[in-house]
């Protein structure tokens, strides 16, 4: 090989490794992390949920500092942990409103400040707190807001649930029956909410058997809703809803 191909491959390989440690590189206690959410004592749930994602966004390694304990201070590892985690460590406190934040900087490591705060905030399985989850659920309405508005609180409420209150079966077969049943009162409390001018594809679902997925109920209700903007289609008229149901079962929703 030329000695020019071999200034080619060995260039190559610098780029390589400059891109390599530009991508690792570590983060700094500068380096800002905010989520569009303020920790409080309601929104504890979501707040863990988009941290998790934001940090692990920006380098899953960096997740070990929220689960895993340090190395030992002797450890030649010790020093660059210690630096990547007092970064994780303020962005979690960037991301709690002051009132809290105050009261939380005394924490050792990230890991400890995340495991207080949800031993503070989290009730895993509170009978109280999923009453109070059931009860949104169906309070919810949709009430003029727009179909993707109304269909994300809702998603929202049911993950919360489905995360507290986990399917309880064992049995495959118990565990199909009990996710069948949830999956019927997902449907009757979307259907229940919708606004009245849904009534004739509500109507449609109801009589459909089996009944459709709440997701596929879903795609029905928004198709129909897109042709009535669209097209100034009337919402009363069923033989489209029909022929929605009938595409969505073809699919298996």
């Amino acid at each position: 090989m030329s000695d020019d191909g071999n200034s080619e491959n060995d260039l190559t390989l610098q780029l390589a490794n400059l891109f390599k440690n530009y991508q690792q590189k570590s983060p700094k206690l500068s380096d800002s992390l905010r989520i569009n959410l303020k920790l409080d004592s309601q929104n504890y749930a979501l707040w863990n949920r988009m941290n998790w994602v934001a940090i692990g966004g920006r380098s899953k390694n960096l997740l070990k500092h929220l689960t895993s304990n340090p190395p030992d201070q002797n450890h030649e590892t010790y020093e660059q942990w210690e630096k990547d985690d007092l970064v994780v460590f303020s962005w979690l406190i960037q991301n709690i409103k002051p009132v809290l934040a105050s009261k939380l900087t005394d924490f050792p490591t990230a890991k400890t400040l995340w495991d207080a705060l949800a031993i503070t905030y989290s009730s895993g399985r509170d009978k109280l707190q999923t009453f109070n989850l059931h009860v949104k659920a169906n309070d919810i309405k949709q009430n003029n807001s727009s179909l993707e508005d109304f269909w994300i609180t809702l998603q929202g409420v049911w993950g919360e649930i489905d995360r507290i209150d986990p399917n309880p079966m064992t049995c495959p077969a118990d565990i199909q029956t009990y996710s069948k049943i949830r999956s019927e009162q997902k449907i009757f409390q979307f259907l229940n909410a919708l606004d009245r001018k849904y009534d004739p594809i509500k109507r449609e679902i109801l009589r459909s058997e089996p009944l459709p997925t709440t997701e596929a109920a879903y795609a029905i209700v928004r198709k129909e809703a897109a042709h009535q903007n669209i097209l100034g289609t009337p919402l009363n008229d069923t033989h489209g809803i029909a022929a929605g149901l009938m595409a969505t079962k073809q699919k298996g929703w």
